[in-house]
């Protein structure tokens, strides 16, 4: 996580200071897309992170919603993995996977939008 957000935060400078559109920023080409010319469920998720990294919320929520889910996500497990890694632990198990099968159905369900 805290890789994540030191890169996330590079790159958001570099994108400021060199005029870069998060929209434009294209770090890690989509395989799906590559191959099959349909976006991904997380297509535009780093332009999206790079968007909120310079408080671009807007650009952010249009690129990829989920994104402003990922950066405070990845935010408390850098300040406290071990927390939530023990907060995650104590979560009773049906109801982890009832929100892993909540947040892949969230995932589905944006993609099928964006899709048709």
């Amino acid at each position: 996580a805290t890789t994540f957000l030191v890169g996330l935060g590079a790159v958001a400078a570099w994108s400021s200071l060199s005029g870069v559109a998060p929209g434009d920023v294209s770090l890690v080409p989509c395989p799906v897309h590559a191959l099959t010319g349909v976006p991904c469920p997380g297509c535009g998720m780093t332009r999206a992170c790079v968007a909120a990294a310079r408080g671009d919320f807007t650009a952010a929520w249009t690129l990829h919603p989920f994104a402003l889910l990922l950066i405070p996500l990845a935010v408390a497990v850098a300040a406290s993995p071990a927390w939530t890694r023990a907060a995650w632990a104590r979560t009773p198990r049906a109801l982890r996977g009832t929100a892993t099968g909540a947040a892949l159905a969230a995932a589905i369900g944006l993609w099928l939008t964006r899709a048709l």
